[in-house]
C-alpha cells in the first residue's frame, strides 16, 4: 500500500528533524573544540606570561646585584721581618655592594695558621664601590714563608665575602679556596662555592 500525504509529511518532518539535530550535535562538538582550543590557548599564555616574568626576574636580579671576587692573590714584602699574602679583590658589577664582610685565613699542611700578634682575619669593608681595587693582607711568619717558597709546606689561602644589595634582602656570599704553586709563584684557584652557610674545607 502507498503512503498517505499525511504519512509522506510526517516522514519529511522526522528527516528534518534529524538532518536539524545532526547539525546541532556538529555545532556543540565544535563548539565544545573551539571551548578546548581557548582553555588550552589561556593556559600557553599564562605559562608564557609566568615564563617571561621569572625571566626578567632573573636578568634584574643579574644586572642589578653587585658581585664581589677575587682578581689576584700574592705573595709581598717576602724580604721583610713580615711577609705577607696580598689579596686583591673587587665589585665587578656597577652597582656597589653594601655591610661586605671581608674573612681571609690561611691554612698551612691541612693546619689553620693563627695570624701574628695584631693582625686581623675579618675586616668589616663595609661599602665596596664597583671597579676599585680593594686590598686584604694576611701576614705570616717569615720562617713559615720560606717553608712554603721551597716547597716543602702546602699553603692555602681560603677567602670568605658576605654581602649585600642595594634592596638589603638578599645577602650574597663568595668563597674560594687559592692554592700556592711554589713552582710557578702564584696562586692557583682551588675550589670554591656562592652558597651562604657553608664553610671551604
Amino acid at each position: 500500500m502507498g503512503e498517505s500525504g499525511a504519512e509522506r509529511l510526517e516522514n519529511e518532518l522526522v528527516k528534518r528533524e534529524g538532518f536539524q539535530l545532526a547539525k546541532l550535535s556538529r555545532a556543540i562538538k565544535l563548539a565544545d573544540f573551539m571551548a578546548i582550543l581557548m582553555v588550552f590557548a589561556t593556559i600557553c599564555s599564562a605559562y608564557a606570561a609566568w615564563r617571561t616574568a621569572e625571566v626578567t626576574s632573573l636578568i634584574f636580579a643579574v644586572a642589578y646585584r653587585p658581585v664581589l671576587g677575587v682578581e689576584k692573590v700574592a705573595f709581598d714584602a717576602v724580604d721583610s721581618e713580615m711577609p705577607v699574602i696580598k689579596v686583591d679583590f673587587r665589585n665587578f658589577s656597577q652597582i656597589a655592594a653594601l655591610d661586605a664582610t671581608v674573612e681571609v685565613h690561611t691554612v698551612v699542611d691541612g693546619q689553620a695558621v693563627a695570624p701574628p700578634n695584631g693582625a686581623i682575619a675579618i675586616v668589616e669593608a663595609g661599602i665596596l664601590s664597583p671597579s676599585v681595587p680593594h686590598f686584604f693582607y694576611a701576614y705570616i711568619r717569615p720562617e713559615l714563608y720560606q717553608t712554603v717558597a721551597a716547597g716543602k709546606s702546602n699553603l692555602q689561602v681560603r677567602i670568605k665575602m658576605m654581602y649585600r644589595g642595594p634592596a638589603h634582602a638578599t645577602e650574597y656570599c663568595y668563597m674560594e679556596r687559592m692554592a700556592y704553586d711554589f713552582r710557578s709563584r702564584v696562586f692557583n684557584s682551588a675550589g670554591g662555592s656562592d652558597r651562604c652557610g657553608t664553610d671551604l674545607q
